[in-house]
């Protein structure tokens, strides 16, 4: 699907196509329509290239609830605690 946005010069003076791609791009994947690699392709962006601009927009890169946060601690830190025992 090729999708074509008309936005009027005067209206959008610093808004960039980049800029048009990377709202795109963020949406998709912030509405967890697509994967990260897959909204970064589809506007012809690398992933890191989506990655390292999407804080423009305030969108995440790495999704998670506050459990899901506190479990990967936990388990972050018993990896850490076994690994100093072991060494």
């Amino acid at each position: 699907m090729k999708i074509e946005v008309y936005l009027p010069d005067n209206s959008y003076k610093n808004f960039s196509e980049e800029d048009v791609k990377l709202v795109l791009a963020s949406a998709l994947y912030d509405k967890e329509i697509v994967a990260l690699g897959y909204a970064a392709e589809s506007v012809g962006f690398t992933k890191r290239f989506l990655i390292e601009n999407m804080g423009k927009f305030n969108v995440p890169i790495l999704k998670m609830n506050k459990n899901e946060f506190k479990k990967g601690l936990e388990n972050a830190r018993k990896r850490a605690e076994s690994k100093k025992r072991a060494g």
